[in-house]
């Protein structure tokens, strides 16, 4: 008889993705915050760009090992 696999639901996991979110978030609302004065020295600047920059600065890469 084969047994039916359930999706289990972890609560580290759940910790994580809220984290995760609440990082996201977080970033999103400094580049609000910040993106006026970037904009008044680089006009040229999207909104998507700083908060790219925003979001880089906050998650280095995990090449540094």
């Amino acid at each position: 008889m084969k047994t039916k696999k359930h999706p289990v639901d972890l609560p580290v996991a759940n910790s994580t993705r809220e984290n995760e979110a609440q990082q996201e978030i977080d970033s999103f609302l400094r580049a609000l915050r910040s993106y006026p004065d970037r904009f008044a020295r680089e006009p040229y600047l999207s909104f998507r760009q700083h908060l790219s920059s925003i979001v880089t600065a906050a998650h280095p890469s995990s090449t540094d090992e």
